[in-house]
């Protein structure tokens, strides 16, 4: 499915343009998937000038990435390593 990278986008509305069935809106300048109205053509992906659409497949290292920093914050609030495997096991 696809996904807009807010960081990337402009907001200048050539995927709103472009998308055959209306998915896509540009909301505080940030274009927006409707994905219960997108088809998943890919035709957002290709007319991006920007290449701030992306596949599913792309987001997965920033979601790990995600997930690391949220485990290591974590972490912070076992003083003992063993307090620190039992979390990690659980």
């Amino acid at each position: 499915m696809p996904w807009i990278d807010k960081d990337k986008c402009t907001g200048c509305g050539v995927c709103v343009k472009e998308c055959p069935v209306s998915a896509i809106i540009l909301e505080e300048g940030k274009a927006e998937i409707d994905m219960d109205k997108c088809i998943r053509c890919g035709k957002c992906h290709d007319v991006c000038p920007q290449q701030a659409v992306r596949h599913d497949s792309e987001k997965i290292p920033l979601e790990v990435e995600e997930n690391l920093n949220k485990t290591k914050k974590l972490m912070e609030n076992f003083k003992t390593e063993e307090e620190k495997k039992h979390f990690l096991k659980e």
